[in-house]
């Protein structure tokens, strides 16, 4: 656990040298369809050939900015914060004049994605706390009443989910609605104005309602326009973690006792999900297929969990923690193994090392507090 640190730090070095060009982060992405089932791989193996498929994705950009924020904090180094700040600037150059950003997937051309806008706009929100810098917020705010009047939510009885694509009523898919939620209960804390959590108690209803005795959340229900839909598993631990950190964000910034039970159910079932080597499993039915940051995402969550008073998964966490520092390369992370039980993908993607990076912190951050002298030392130096 000591050697974390070091290990994000060699990880920023890479994806300084590789993906970041002084304003953002661009690079390839494994996508869906097509490229994710099949080309990845053919890409990763003739990885030295140029294949001219970046991409400028947003949750790659907010994972960056907060996880250089989270290095300042950690170091004091001045880089890290003109960094995360240069970030969030060209996140807002790039937002369009109705609050939203454009989906960077060919395959989506013309879709305006929830869960893209929503982390854009959670990296300017924790921008905004570290500077002040009024513009960071209202790129949040801009972001918020699209998402309200035009991304739209799914009534159906007393339960709210947000919609998967703006003006789109399909599949109600759950972690858009975890995001969410966490997403409001941040923005709440930032402005000190809880009229933004008034759509939090049908959330929560939807959430609650849809998970499963084993504790774990379905990928989506039915919905509008397709009220038969049912997809229970689908990347089932990674997916549940990455909701229960927003549900978990939700609960530390709210103190709402409404969503213990949910989350507690939500851990027990993770608990389930890391392998005796330390990979998280790709699905419930444990298939053969490993991926890197799926493992991260369970480790940091176990971190905040206990953090937050929730039961404590040391072994657990040390296991993932293990997995993950075991596919450092010298360039990277490898991406996944065994996939189709035979292939692996080991291209370098912004958006996954991202997240590995600042998970990779976790156990650090918990116990570090930014001081009163750095904080002033961010508002008085940082440009805009």
């Amino acid at each position: 656990m000591k050697d974390l640190v070091g290990v994000a730090l060699k990880l920023h070095t890479h994806i300084v040298d590789k993906h970041w060009n002084g304003q953002a982060l661009f690079g390839p992405d494994p996508g869906v369809r097509y490229n994710y089932r099949i080309f990845r791989f053919l890409k990763s193996y003739l990885r030295n050939i140029s294949w001219n498929d970046d991409m400028y994705y947003l949750q790659a950009q907010s994972y960056w900015s907060i996880g250089n924020w989270a290095l300042f904090t950690l170091t004091g180094d001045n880089k890290y914060r003109q960094i995360a700040v240069s970030c969030s600037e060209y996140v807002l150059e790039r937002q369009r004049d109705d609050g939203a950003w454009d989906y960077p997937n060919p395959e989506w051309k013309g879709r305006t994605a929830t869960v893209e806008g929503t982390w854009a706009a959670l990296g300017l929100l924790e921008t905004y706390r570290h500077t002040k810098h009024s513009i960071f917020l209202d790129g949040a705010l801009r972001w918020h009443k699209y998402m309200i009047d035009v991304v739209g939510f799914q009534k159906m009885g007393d339960e709210l989910a947000v919609n998967y694509f703006a003006n789109m009523g399909t599949v109600r898919v759950t972690n858009n609605s975890t995001t969410v939620l966490s997403f409001l209960a941040e923005l709440a804390d930032a402005t000190g104005d809880e009229t933004y959590l008034e759509h939090r108690t049908g959330l929560i209803n939807f959430i609650q309602r849809v998970q499963m005795p084993s504790g774990e959340l379905p990928y989506g229900v039915g919905g509008e326009s397709n009220p038969t839909y049912s997809r229970e598993h689908f990347q089932c631990y990674q997916y549940n973690a990455f909701e229960c950190l927003s549900l978990l964000k939700y609960y530390e910034l709210t103190q709402d006792e409404a969503i213990v039970p949910t989350i507690t159910n939500l851990l027990s079932y993770l608990s389930e999900g890391v392998a005796e080597d330390g990979h998280a499993y790709y699905n419930c039915d444990k298939p053969l297929r490993t991926v890197t940051y799926h493992a991260t995402a369970l480790a940091a969550t176990f971190v905040q969990a206990k953090r937050l008073g929730f039961s404590s998964y040391d072994k657990l966490t040390e296991r993932a923690y293990g997995y993950v520092l075991s596919q450092q390369k010298k360039d990277g992370f490898v991406h996944s193994r065994r996939d189709y039980g035979v292939l692996s993908d080991q291209r370098s993607y912004p958006r996954y090392l991202s997240m590995i990076m600042y998970h990779l912190l976790f156990p650090t951050l918990q116990d570090a507090e930014t001081s009163s002298e750095r904080e002033q030392l961010v508002t008085e130096t940082v440009s805009v």
